[in-house]
């Protein structure tokens, strides 16, 4: 910098006025994208509750507007994390689970993981990777993503000028982490009618196995595993007509989760379809809840995790010097 003031210096007066303007300019630019990127960050990571808590829901969509942050913390009274990204696969999962131990520095009890049909499938978004560009500077497992991941202009473009971090998906996010708002706000209605016509059509998502996503699923379990954190497979539904078009395909999927459950000792499966894909009202479209789906669904899950937390709640009381039996 005193380089460039000095070689300014010694140009004529326009040309100096040229070159403190153009400096100037570039100082400005530069603490506004970093001052920007402060200010949308705080808000980001409000959203993606990345602070420490004793439930970490991780997911895409399907958890985004299908578990109520607020309504399951005010159930199971314990702070409870969201990380959950719009398009977010397997690869992006573990990078979400990494970063957020990263930056809370402290274990969640339990991991609530989003699972369905087509949790191996491909059809997600192949850039998801750019769903972590805010953080690229916040994480270790984050940047070595990115590096990965994006193109060498992709990555150096983001890094140089913060703010093209964001998008559209990212702002909004961001307003609703400084509302506190994890709510969802759709009022779309799922249309059995419409549906059936795309089903006949052949117009779905597909169940496929990829084994770049079932190994990273396996290898998602395997660090949770060997970090003594317990896992929930949870089932979120998806309705029923969409769980019976490929069947012999959905069971094998449900196979791989009920394999994971028998090999991992800390990993549970909580399948909701059962119980809740049927109820159409409950649907905003095939794959995603409603408003009333959120909050019947949340309690559910508020049930669930309740029994779990309770049990190990009432095993440590019985560990310490003070417990006494009748107080079962």
């Amino acid at each position: 910098m005193v380089l460039i003031l000095r070689d300014i210096a010694a140009q004529p007066k326009e040309f100096r006025q040229l070159g403190v303007a153009l400096l100037a300019g570039v100082l400005l630019f530069t603490a506004f994208n970093w001052i920007g990127l402060l200010i949308f960050n705080s808000g980001l990571r409000r959203y993606y509750c990345l602070e420490p808590a004793k439930v970490l829901c991780i997911g895409h969509s399907m958890s985004e507007m299908g578990i109520d942050r607020n309504l399951l913390e005010e159930r199971l009274k314990v702070p409870v994390a969201k990380y959950c990204m719009n398009g977010a696969g397997t690869h992006d999962r573990l990078v979400m689970i990494k970063h957020y131990l990263e930056e809370v520095n402290t274990l969640p009890e339990v991991v609530v993981y989003d699972v369905s049909g087509r949790s191996f499938s491909e059809g997600l978004a192949a850039n998801s990777y750019a769903l972590f560009f805010p953080f690229m500077d916040e994480s270790r497992a984050v940047d070595a993503y990115l590096r990965e991941s994006a193109s060498p202009a992709e990555y150096w473009q983001k890094k140089l000028m913060p703010l093209s971090r964001y998008d559209d998906t990212r702002l909004g996010a961001v307003i609703r982490g400084w509302r506190s708002d994890w709510k969802n706000r759709s009022l779309k209605k799922f249309s059995a009618e419409q549906f059936q016509h795309n089903l006949d059509a052949g117009e779905f998502w597909k169940i496929s196995f990829d084994e770049n996503n079932l190994r990273l699923f396996d290898e998602t379990l395997a660090f949770l595993e060997a970090k003594g954190i317990r896992v929930v497979l949870a089932g979120l539904p998806c309705v029923d007509m969409l769980n019976r078009a490929e069947p012999e395909k959905y069971e094998q999927v449900m196979q791989i989760f009920r394999s994971a459950v028998r090999r991992y000792p800390n990993v549970c499966l909580l399948d909701l379809n059962p119980e809740f894909s049927n109820q159409y009202e409950l649907f905003g479209d095939p794959i995603h809840l409603s408003i009333a789906g959120q909050k019947a669904v949340t309690e559910r899950l508020a049930e669930f995790l309740d029994g779990m937390i309770g049990s190990r709640r009432k095993s440590e009381a019985k560990d310490s010097p003070g417990y006494l039996a009748n107080h079962d």
